[in-house]
């Protein structure tokens, strides 16, 4: 992390990317290059959905940003390793997920750490976020 992502995160969240936030379904794109981008792949296989998670560690405190289930674009299927897809967005502090209606603003427990959950926050930004009305999954 470096002094100018560190300066860029102690101001509070422009209210244009709250309002992006408050618009956003919580499905997003997966970035063209996940590792790249800093997320881990994990298949756990069995019922349980594939993930790729990029975490966030200061000392023993951690945070995290979960892209959940990709579903490929392609086919609207489960999405191969790398494959363009689309997530479902979770944050989390520790070991807690952050209701997505708090994600700028999360309710911080003693021992968690405000600078991990606002660089968990500023990844959530750069991610590709869908709105309800452009998200094949949401829409009815």
């Amino acid at each position: 992390m470096t002094i100018e992502m560190l300066g860029r995160m102690r101001g509070e969240v422009d209210p244009d990317d709250m309002g992006r936030l408050a618009r956003c379904c919580t499905h997003a794109r997966l970035p063209q290059t996940p590792a790249a981008a800093g997320y881990r792949y994990y298949d756990l296989g069995g019922a349980a959905p594939s993930f790729y998670l990029r975490r966030f560690r200061l000392g023993t405190r951690t945070a995290a940003v979960s892209l959940i289930a990709p579903v490929e674009l392609s086919s609207g299927l489960d999405a191969e390793r790398g494959a363009p897809a689309l997530a479902q967005v979770v944050l989390s502090v520790g070991a807690r997920p952050i209701p997505w209606h708090e994600v700028c603003e999360p309710d911080l427990f003693p021992g968690d750490s405000a600078l991990l959950a606002r660089a968990a926050l500023q990844a959530v930004l750069e991610l590709d976020l869908l709105t309800d009305e452009e998200c094949p999954l949401c829409c009815d």
